[in-house]
């Protein structure tokens, strides 16, 4: 909660990212809403070598963004050399891995789902 404790917990996720970034090891983004798919392409682009694979219950990403803004980043995620895998409910079982390409599982997992942006408070 303190600004020393972020710090500190930014720098060692900076640190083991670039670790697994050398060993060129498998990373899974479960959601591809709005922080999953920035979340992934921020990996992509600042951690070169990592084999990066996205996934969503959804049939693309970003649900409630137009088609065509979803099809746009679905594009550059392609283009980018990240997996994506949809319409697939998430599963910690080994046969679910290996449906997605990753038989012995990822070396690391960031689970972005059930994160709703709230404006609430914003007048009309």
């Amino acid at each position: 909660r303190f600004l020393e404790g972020r710090r500190r917990h930014i720098l060692e996720e900076y640190s083991a990212l670039a670790e697994l970034a050398k060993k060129k090891a498998s990373v899974l983004v479960v959601g591809a809403g709005f922080i999953g798919v920035e979340w992934i392409t921020e990996l992509e682009h600042f951690f070169n070598g990592l084999q990066l694979t996205i996934i969503d219950a959804l049939p693309n990403c970003l649900g409630p963004l137009p088609a065509r803004a979803a099809n746009y980043c679905s594009k550059y995620m392609k283009r980018h050399g990240i997996k994506e895998f949809y319409n697939l409910k998430y599963s910690k079982d080994p046969e679910f891995y290996k449906g997605i390409g990753i038989p012995n599982g990822p070396d690391k997992e960031y689970v972005c789902i059930g994160v709703k942006a709230s404006n609430y408070f914003m007048p009309t």
